[in-house]
């Protein structure tokens, strides 16, 4: 691991945005595919999202910083000592940051080891004032689990199309996409409301689908019209 701090090519802002598009995008489609309802989920200000082949990580948003962390349980890093001291992997880091993330991103990467339960990650990166730093070297950061955020740091239309080659999306599907993220990233902290037409766009008629779609969209503060 790389002690240093490196600045990453991705800003918070559009990171932020990103994982907002990804979680509107499963909203949609978990209705479909009620299997995948553990990919992405909102949990106040914390976004965690994770593969079904060993990685997770959750990033927090809070009104002035971010703070990422990740664990890949198939990194050769399982294997350190560093594994169980996530505080190395936010070295140069200020308080309020460090302090963030132990309130925050590490409470949902707890594992218990020897007897103790710590958070336990693989690599992390924070941002301040619009920008992403991070103690690895890029490739090792990814390979450790930023991969994880591959669509979402892509720009708008790569990532909606990314998004739409993932879960197969129609057209309609699509267009509900873009249409419920705009209202979203224009109110962010505003209460929107789907209606009976938009959620009819969902097309699905699954009810354990519908349910974990409901779900998914009342955690990033946006309601179903009854």
């Amino acid at each position: 691991m790389i002690n240093n701090i490196n600045e990453l090519e991705w800003k918070q802002k559009q990171l932020w945005e990103g994982c907002i598009l990804a979680a509107i995008a499963h909203a949609i489609m978990v209705a479909h595919y009620p299997e995948l309802s553990n990919e992405h989920s909102w949990d106040g200000i914390n976004y965690s999202v994770q593969d079904s082949s060993g990685t997770r990580g959750t990033i927090t948003f809070d009104s002035k910083y971010c703070v990422a962390a990740f664990r890949n349980d198939n990194s050769d890093r399982i294997t350190t000592s560093n594994f169980s001291e996530a505080h190395k992997y936010f070295q140069g880091a200020s308080y309020e940051i460090l302090k963030l993330a132990e309130d925050e991103a590490l409470q949902y990467l707890l594992e218990n080891v020897n007897g103790r339960t710590i958070p336990a990650i693989t690599t992390a990166f924070w941002g301040k004032n619009n920008n992403l730093f991070t103690n690895d070297i890029y490739d090792e950061m990814i390979d450790n689990g930023g991969f994880l955020l591959e669509r979402q740091v892509m720009d708008l239309d790569a990532a909606i199309e990314a998004w739409k080659e993932y879960y197969d999306m129609s057209e309609q599907q699509c267009d509900l996409l873009k249409s419920v993220y705009e209202r979203k990233v224009n109110n962010p902290n505003g209460v929107l409301t789907l209606s009976t037409e938009e959620i009819s766009l969902i097309e699905s008629d699954d009810e354990e689908g519908l349910n974990e779609s409901r779900v998914s969209f009342e955690e990033i503060g946006i309601q179903w019209e009854q």
